[in-house]
């Protein structure tokens, strides 16, 4: 992974995705996925390449899944996962995980998850919220 050589880029990307994330705190989905597309759309080419595409693409991802667009989500995670700085990142294993899952794609949601577990073990799942695995893995 690449990180931007051009410092006033990323920070304008970085200020970007932080207001998405604002507006996401409020729940307000659609003017945080417009905030992320824009960042999404300064990177340059390919995008795929960049460090900060992780985080990009980690944001999308939560915000189709808190829509429950489950689909789109899982897109969105494919790409955090493809874009992470190390194999020991398990965010984006659990966060595959939990959409296959929404997904009803059980045997894919499984092979995930025990990805996620053989890196970190129970400590992978740890920065989780419990209730919150539970229960997106349930609704």
């Amino acid at each position: 992974m690449k990180t931007l050589s051009d410092n006033k880029l990323e920070k304008e990307i970085i200020a970007i995705v932080e207001i998405g994330n604002q507006y996401h705190d409020k729940k307000d989905f659609t003017n945080a996925l417009n905030k992320y597309n824009d960042a999404w759309q300064l990177l340059p080419e390919p995008k795929l390449d960049w460090e900060i595409a992780s985080w990009i693409s980690k944001c999308i991802y939560s915000a189709y899944f808190d829509l429950s667009d489950f689909i789109t989500a899982k897109k969105w995670g494919v790409i955090s996962l493809q874009t992470r700085g190390s194999n020991i990142n398990t965010g984006p294993l659990i966060n595959l995980g939990m959409v296959c899952y929404e997904l009803d794609q059980l045997e894919e949601a499984y092979k995930y998850f025990d990805e996620a577990y053989k890196y970190g073990k129970a400590r992978a799942f740890q920065e989780r919220q419990k209730e919150k695995i539970i229960y997106n893995c349930r609704h």
